[in-house]
C-alpha cells in the first residue's frame, strides 16, 4: 500500500495520483516511483510530480523492489479443453487480455494435460511468471500444491477443495438445479443426463445440481439414463443413443458442444426436437441459441468470469486484500427444443 503525507499531516491515498496519471492502474504508480518496467514518460512525470507534492512513500512488492517482477502472468488451460473455438474459452481469453492489459501485463497461455505439472513448473523454474490463472479446477489438482509451495499467486475459476484458494465461479450447483426442476415441472419424467469427466469440479457441481432438483421434487433418478466419463465422441454419440433406446424423453448435456453433437445425432437418428425428444444444456452459447430448434440452456457470463479472475490475481499481486471465494449469477433461458 502507499499513503501520501502532506504539511499538514492528511493521509491522502496513492490512488489519487492515477487521475493525474491517465487513470494508471496502480502498477503503473509502483513502476514509475522505481523507475522501472513499460512506462511512458508522461505518466512517469505526472505519478512522480504528485508524489513530491505530497510527501509520499511506498510499500513495494518484492518483486518490484528487486526486479524481480515479469510483468507476466499465465493463464492455465487444459489439453482436453483447448479448442479455441469452444465459447467459454474465447471469452475468457478476451477477458484476461483486456483486464491484463489495463495493468500492463502480458498473458501466456499455458496447456497442462489432467495430471501435468511440467509446463508451470518450467514457466515458475524461469520466473516467466508473477500469477496465474486455472481456467479449470480438478479433484486433486496437482497444481494447486505446487503453486502454494512456491508461494506464488493464483487464481482458480471453479471451485477448489481448498476454500482458502483464491477462486472465480457461477453458481453452477444452482443453475443445474433451477434448469432441472423446470424439466421435471414441465412434466419430463426420464430425463437423461450426459456429461464429460467428474475429475473436474464444474461437472461435480452440475451433476449435484441435477440430483439436488430430483430430491427438491420428491422424485426418483433414473440411474441408467445417467451418462459421464464421455470423453470421445464415440462414446457421446452411443450415449445419446442409449438414451433413446433406454426411453429418455429429454437429454440434459451437462455443456454446448455435447448439446449440438446430441442434435445432430437426434436428427441422424430422424427424431424431432421437441416433438419426439426434448434437449438442453447446462451451459449456453450462441450456436445453441441459434440452433435449429434454438436449444433451452442455462446461461453463464464467462467475460465477467475472466474479467473478475484477471482483477483478483492483479489486486493480489499489488499486495490488496481480496474477497477469497466470487460466486456469480446465472440465467436460464428456455427455448424452442424443450417446448411442448
Amino acid at each position: 500500500m502507499m499513503a501520501c503525507l502532506p504539511m499538514n499531516d492528511k493521509v491522502v491515498d496513492i490512488t489519487q495520483s492515477t487521475k493525474t496519471a491517465d487513470d494508471a492502474p496502480k502498477t503503473k504508480v509502483y513502476r514509475s516511483m522505481i523507475g522501472n518496467g513499460r512506462i511512458s514518460p508522461v505518466t512517469r512525470q505526472r505519478v512522480l510530480d504528485f508524489v513530491k507534492k505530497h510527501n509520499c512513500t511506498l510499500d513495494v512488492p518484492a518483486c518490484e523492489a528487486d526486479n524481480r517482477c515479469s510483468y507476466n502472468i499465465s493463464l492455465v488451460i487444459s489439453k482436453q479443453f483447448s479448442d479455441f473455438e469452444m465459447p467459454f474459452l474465447r471469452k475468457i481469453i478476451r477477458s484476461v487480455y483486456y483486464v491484463a492489459g489495463e495493468y500492463d501485463y502480458d498473458v501466456l497461455l499455458t496447456l497442462v494435460d489432467e495430471n501435468e505439472t511440467r509446463p508451470v513448473e518450467r514457466l515458475l523454474g524461469n520466473r516467466k511468471i508473477d500469477g496465474l490463472i486455472l481456467t479449470r479446477t480438478l479433484e486433486r489438482d496437482p497444481l494447486i500444491p505446487l503453486l502454494k509451495a512456491r508461494k506464488l499467486p493464483f487464481v482458480a475459476i471453479g471451485q477448489p477443495e481448498d476454500n482458502e484458494i483464491l477462486s472465480v465461479d457461477h453458481d453452477q450447483v444452482g443453475g443445474c438445479r433451477e434448469m432441472t426442476s423446470l424439466l421435471l415441472m414441465k412434466g419430463m419424467k426420464h430425463i437423461a443426463l450426459l456429461g464429460g469427466s467428474m475429475l473436474y469440479t464444474v461437472n461435480q457441481s452440475r451433476l449435484e445440481g441435477f440430483r439436488q432438483a430430483y430430491d427438491k421434487m420428491g422424485q426418483v433418478i433414473d440411474e441408467g439414463l445417467l451418462f459421464l466419463e464421455l470423453e470421445t465422441d464415440d462414446l457421446r454419440m452411443w450415449a445419446v443413443q442409449q438414451a433413446v433406446e433406454r426411453g429418455a424423453d429429454c437429454i440434459l448435456c451437462m455443456d454446448e458442444r455435447l448439446a449440438q453433437l446430441s442434435l445432430n445425432v437426434l436428427k441422424q437418428l430422424n427424431l424431432r426436437v421437441p416433438q419426439d425428444i426434448r434437449l438442453a444444456s447446462l451451459y449456453d452459447s450462441e450456436n445453441l441459441a441459434n440452433a435449429v430448434p434454438p436449444i433451452t440452456a442455462v446461461q453463464f457470463n464467462a467475460d465477467i468470469l475472466g474479467l473478475k479472475a484477471t482483477q483478483q490475481l492483479l489486486c493480489a499481486l499489488q499486495g490488496e486484500k481480496v474477497e477469497t471465494r466470487i460466486e456469480l449469477g446465472y440465467q436460464v433461458s428456455l427455448r424452442e427444443s424443450t417446448q411442448i
